[in-house]
């Protein structure tokens, strides 16, 4: 979970492809939503065929969208490579600007993650995932950077953690964890699969996944496949850290297993990691139910924490809402206080085709709270689906509390 987490990594709630393990949900129907409760308003809907896949915020007058031009003809969106944008907004207006030319003309799943020494970086990869590049903007410039090395059949970049331009770490999506010095990339091979990564220092990060112990069988009744893994990073080695294990009862339904797919680094001694323990579907009469794995370190150890209750059960975090509660996958809102909301969003204008009777869905790919303010931005689409003409439309959404 990346930047406010998020990182979301922002994962995200993307239709077509997200980044995390959050499960690809959209909001349902608005019949039970409570007056007066939260609601996204449309800050800027797309007039052209297009995938917004990233937004970071710096500022109230500094606000960055990275998008891509898509093919038309369906609700889902899909992305053509060669025609990748960014939308700046100032305060007063977005205004749409070109992505740096370094990244050449094919640009895939681009990603915005703050710097902590100021500005952000922009990572995109090819559509075929055979490079990966990176720019750095400090505000006035872009500075091309190389990304991290790709191998045939390597899943590219799936998380970044930058505090400064000659200090950024990557996840590739397996073992590999790759940081840039300023001169140079180099790889550390670590003792998990990770999928996610965040960090409150230089010396104080956490790459999150599961470590498989499928060989710790001995024979005998079927075990865990996989257990959640967290790696930690002191400055001068990766470790793995003892987390929780996640079990089912008798019977043990096929292939089970646990990971972690999310992490927030809140402060040295609160971080927060969010995963599945789930099996093999499909494949027996009787199966239990999914279980959501929600850990904490408190400085010393990992512990379980509590799940959510009610309609925010099993729901991914998408981002953190300060003090007062977290975003979560399926437009749902989960207040510090444990209760759950759901985030009313309005329908779209009856123009362009879309019928008034279209059965309208919103999917985030990532949320980003503005600092220093009380603002909320998302990206994503309105999938419109209707007799004859399926459409959609990329959106900037804004909170209104």
């Amino acid at each position: 979970m990346r930047k406010t987490v998020v990182t979301l990594a922002v994962c995200a709630l993307a239709a077509a492809g997200c980044g995390t393990q959050a499960r690809d949900r959209p909001d349902g129907p608005q019949r039970s939503v409570k007056p007066g409760g939260p609601r996204w308003t449309y800050d800027r809907i797309s007039e052209e065929p297009a995938k917004l896949t990233d937004v970071l915020a710096t500022a109230d007058d500094d606000i960055w969208v990275a998008g891509t031009r898509v093919s038309t003809g369906t609700g889902k969106p899909v992305a053509s490579p060669d025609d990748g944008f960014l939308l700046h907004h100032d305060g007063k207006r977005w205004k749409r600007r070109p992505m740096p030319a370094s990244l050449g003309d094919s640009v895939h799943e681009a990603r915005l993650d703050a710097v902590d020494s100021g500005g952000f970086l922009l990572t995109a990869g090819k559509q075929d995932r055979s490079a990966w590049r990176m720019a750095h903007w400090d505000g006035t410039r872009w500075t091309p950077l190389p990304g991290p090395p790709t191998t045939a059949g390597s899943r590219g970049v799936v998380d970044v953690r930058a505090f400064a331009d000659d200090d950024i770490w990557a996840l590739r999506g397996d073992s590999l964890a790759y940081h840039w010095d300023g001169a140079r990339w180099s790889a550390t091979e670590l003792p998990a699969t990770v999928r996610a990564l965040d960090g409150v220092a230089s010396d104080d990060l956490w790459a999150v996944g599961h470590r498989d112990t499928r060989m710790d069988r001995a024979g005998g009744a079927e075990t865990e496949y996989t257990q959640p893994a967290a790696v930690h990073w002191d400055g001068r080695a990766w470790k793995l850290v003892r987390t929780p294990e996640y079990r089912f009862s008798d019977p043990v339904p096929p292939e089970p297993g646990a990971h972690l797919g999310q992490v927030l680094a809140v402060a040295e001694d609160d971080v927060r990691a969010y995963g599945e323990h789930t099996y093999n579907h499909g494949e027996t009469d009787d199966e239990p139910a999914d279980e959501q794995v929600s850990l904490r370190w408190n400085g010393s150890s990992w512990a379980r924490q509590a799940g959510a209750q009610g309609d925010c059960a099993g729901r991914a975090p998408v981002a953190l809402d300060g003090d007062r509660g977290m975003f979560l996958d399926g437009n749902r809102y989960l207040a510090q206080d444990g209760s759950c909301v759901r985030i009313h969003r309005p329908r779209l204008p009856h123009t362009d085709g879309i019928s008034r009777r279209s059965q309208q869905s919103l999917w985030l790919t990532a949320v980003e709270p503005v600092p220093g303010t009380d603002e909320v931005l998302g990206v994503g689409h309105v999938q419109v689906n209707q007799p004859g003409n399926p459409t959609g439309r990329a959106v900037v959404v804004r909170l209104e509390r």
